[in-house]
């Protein structure tokens, strides 16, 4: 009864650890706004917008949008069908268990059992399942098309051929939802090389290597034309060269693993690897460098830690199968098939506990910061209530965080200063300008002077909102002088504060300030709601 029992209690826990991983984040994704917003002009246009409309700063032209095709989706799934977040939470789940469905079945097809797998994938999982599972992330759907492309390049493996117009499809896709499609085109171009390099071994032959090859070669060149195959033209290659090669210094998920977090389960996954390659990475040529590569881009950038557990989930334990340490699994596996049953079970009782505690189905959008952690995203919700209430219509410098929201709740009236679009629509330094200004450092008064700002939004978290309410108090002294900077004096300051709640303050220009009363809304509950 027990051999029966026990397939079926594993995949209850691997389920409800899966459900676990992405139910800890159920926060809306900043760059969903931005997104969704694009598609909202390009319906109110009639054609995909090449110039910038949401902001008042300078940006770049043409504004060339890798992700458009999500926000598509995600207006589609969310505005469009009335469903709202249960269309973003659908989407999450679908995608989420996809990719994890995926990569239980190619490690399967490649030689897993059930056991090794019960103790590889949650360490897949925690490596970049916390990351990956967002609500939702266009990388989201690079990692799933990333786990459809091994599939294709596992029938290849076979000699099947039907896989190559199935990948041109899924190819023109991939390149209009995520600029992550170049992660995929160089995976392919991985799996060539080691083609390549093992025709040549068997054939020792130039005909003979180019006769195995050939169709690889073609595929590569039509997938890297079919790039073209987007609203932007000939404008989208060279931004996604631009794209992948700028530093971002200031955006933590560019940072390396090691500058961010501890990296305990990196480094065992690492080391699992490294077991599993040592003793059969010659059977294992190809997914063996897909590993390496994968887990070095992960070091290097934090946000690859995804596409690394992916990699690693497909390949690594049927690498760890084949070995010593594999048959022992097996055979414990064998011998205590009750009490593995037993654990599996109460773990998947645990995860699927903890999911609905999590409310797994409700999508948040967290605007009081001192009832949640430090470092989630913050939306301006009551803010951006009270300029929609108060009719404000113009400039509003933002933080970088905030921008997308305020765009899609408040477009056209209001315009940003800057939002999480980055490289996409703004030049290089604007990110850095942002970041001095609410860090107050010197010369920070002058920086929304450079714009037509109407108005600041101001994070009461960050140094600047300090200076800013205290430079608000002394401006009721009109007579007094006030020192702003060393050798520097001002008689007035030019912000008044008409808003505030226990995340964010609203300061109008001076001369509007007063069509805007003063409304403070701190330890007021306030509710924000999707779309």
């Amino acid at each position: 009864m027990s051999n029966k029992v026990l397939p079926w209690a594993v995949a209850f826990a691997l389920f409800g650890f899966v459900l676990a991983i992405a139910a800890k984040n159920m926060i809306v994704d900043l760059d969903l706004y931005h997104e969704m917003s694009l598609f909202r002009q390009m319906q109110a246009d009639g054609e995909m917008p090449r110039t910038d409309a949401f902001a008042y700063t300078p940006t770049v032209e043409p504004v060339v949008h890798h992700e458009w095709a999500t926000g598509a989706i995600m207006y589609l799934v969310s505005v469009a069908t009335g469903w709202g977040g249960f269309g973003v939470v659908l989407v999450k789940y679908l995608l989420t268990f996809g990719i994890c469905v995926g990569c239980y079945c190619l490690a399967v097809r490649r030689g897993a059992t059930q056991a090794v797998l019960a103790l590889t994938l949650p360490i897949a999982l925690n490596v970049g399942g916390w990351m990956a599972f967002t609500n939702v992330r266009a990388q989201l759907f690079t990692l799933f098309f990333f786990v459809l492309l091994f599939f294709l390049i596992d029938e290849d493996r076979k000699g099947k051929r039907w896989w190559i117009g199935a990948w041109l499809v899924l190819f023109v896709i991939w390149a209009n939802v995520h600029g992550g499609v170049l992660s995929g085109l160089g995976m392919l171009a991985l799996y060539g090389c080691v083609r390549l390099g093992e025709s040549w071994i068997e054939t020792r032959s130039v005909a003979g290597t180019f006769k195995n090859v050939r169709h690889l070669l073609v595929v590569g060149v039509v997938s890297f034309l079919l790039l073209y195959v987007n609203p932007y033209g000939s404008d989208y290659v060279p931004y996604l060269l631009r794209a992948v090669t700028m530093p971002r210094p200031m955006i933590t998920e560019w940072l390396p693993l090691w500058q961010v977090k501890l990296p305990l389960f990196y480094g065992l996954s690492v080391f699992i690897a490294a077991f599993g390659i040592w003793f059969r990475g010659k059977e294992f040529v190809f997914e063996s460098l897909a590993v390496i590569l994968t887990a070095y881009l992960a070091w290097k950038h934090y946000r690859h830690g995804s596409l690394y557990a992916v990699t690693w989930a497909c390949f690594v334990p049927a690498m760890v199968q084949g070995t010593h340490v594999g048959c022992a699994i097996q055979d414990l596996w064998k011998k205590y098939t009750p009490q593995v049953a037993v654990i599996a079970f109460a773990i998947g009782l645990v995860a699927t506990g903890y999911s609905i505690q999590a409310k797994f189905w409700k999508l948040r959008i967290p605007n009081q910061r001192q009832l949640v952690h430090q470092k989630t995203v913050i939306y301006p919700v009551g803010a951006c209530d009270y300029l929609r209430d108060h009719e404000f219509n113009g400039n509003l410098f933002v933080p970088f965080n905030s921008g997308a929201y305020v765009s899609w709740k408040l477009f056209p009236a209001v315009k940003i200063s800057i939002d999480s679009r980055y490289e996409v629509a703004f030049p290089p330094g604007a990110i850095e300008e942002e970041a001095a200004f609410y860090s107050a450092e010197d010369g920070w008064e002058a920086i929304p002077k450079k714009y037509d700002t109407k108005a600041i939004l101001v994070p009461t978290s960050l140094p600047v909102a300090k200076f800013m309410l205290e430079s608000n108090e002394a401006r009721r002294a009109r007579g007094e002088l006030k020192e702003v900077g060393e050798g520097e004096l001002e008689t007035k300051f030019p912000w008044s504060l008409v808003y505030t709640d226990n995340s964010f303050s609203i300061y109008i220009a001076e001369e509007f300030a007063a069509d805007f009363p003063l409304v403070d809304r701190t330890n007021q509950l306030i509710e924000g709601v999707f779309p």
